[in-house]
């Protein structure tokens, strides 16, 4: 990126990439629907489909590209708009002081990601409420559990009609039900970090993925601390614990994580976007 100020022309987004970004969408799109299906054969068709898509996207094919390019050309575009946003806010609030453009800045930051990040976890959350609306993705995170717990000597088996159901010889049993997979806190969690402006997309992008290897581990220890905190403190203070967690635990800690993120990583100097000016 340059650091001239001077305006550069907006290099419009071309045909083509306006098809590898849909197909890339289309991608995504076909990935949670190969989590929601209760059909493990079209589960993995749909999932198989998108990966297909990815590879002629990012791999071999006509409209190949590599992931920084189209991911660069869309933040040039995308950013275009947004500052010239934030540079009417300024010159309706008559913000002329840096202190003053810096205030509406942060602010037009945060408006933005819960403009974006609100309705899509909504969305989401409507449309996994069934206890089984991911159920391919229930399977997989009941068989890691199977395995783990299996490999410390855990008695516990896989059962019931949708293989969701982990049965333990000396407690309760446990269902993975839609909302124990931990992928509503996932999205919600690389969502604010995508769309936090001023960083570096390809900075956004890793720290997103780290988020979702995070919530992943971190959603694998709650279930399977449930194991020790029954026997220790009984199946009542467990479900209390469990409750709080589930409803508020994990959505504070996304929030203090999503803080310490722009604190550490948006607050570094290196990590900054450089500010470009563009015109048409």
């Amino acid at each position: 990126m340059s650091n001239n100020k001077e305006p550069e022309n907006l290099d419009l987004l071309s045909r083509d990439e306006t098809l590898q970004g849909i197909i890339f969408l289309f991608s995504l799109i076909l990935i949670f629907i190969s989590f929601s299906s209760v059909d493990f054969l079209f589960g993995i068709l749909s999932f198989c489909i998108s990966i297909f898509f990815l590879s002629l996207l990012f791999w071999k094919g006509p409209i190949a590209v590599a992931p920084s390019y189209l991911l660069e050309r869309y933040s040039d575009n995308f950013a275009y708009y947004l500052d010239k946003g934030e540079v009417y806010l300024c010159d309706s609030f008559n913000a002329t002081k840096k202190s003053e453009k810096v205030l509406i800045s942060v602010g037009y930051n945060f408006c933005l990601v819960m403009f974006f990040v609100v309705p899509i976890d909504l969305f989401f959350q409507e449309w996994t409420e069934d206890q089984n609306s991911l159920l391919l993705y229930q399977q997989f995170l009941t068989w890691i559990i199977f395995v783990i717990e299996s490999a410390f000597g855990i008695g516990v088996s896989i059962s019931g009609e949708y293989s969701t159901r982990l049965v333990y010889q000396d407690m309760i049993d446990m269902e993975i039900v839609s909302e124990c997979t931990g992928l509503h806190e996932t999205l919600f969690l690389s969502l604010l970090i995508l769309c936090f402006r001023g960083v570096k997309p390809i900075v956004r992008v890793k720290w997103a993925a780290y988020a979702i290897i995070f919530i992943f581990l971190e959603n694998l220890v709650r279930i399977i601390s449930g194991y020790p905190l029954i026997h220790t403190f009984g199946v009542s203070t467990w479900e209390t614990f469990h409750y709080f967690w589930w409803h508020t635990g994990q959505y504070a800690l996304i929030m203090s994580l999503f803080v310490l993120w722009i604190m550490v990583i948006a607050g570094n100097p290196k990590n900054k976007s450089i500010k470009r000016n563009f015109k048409k």
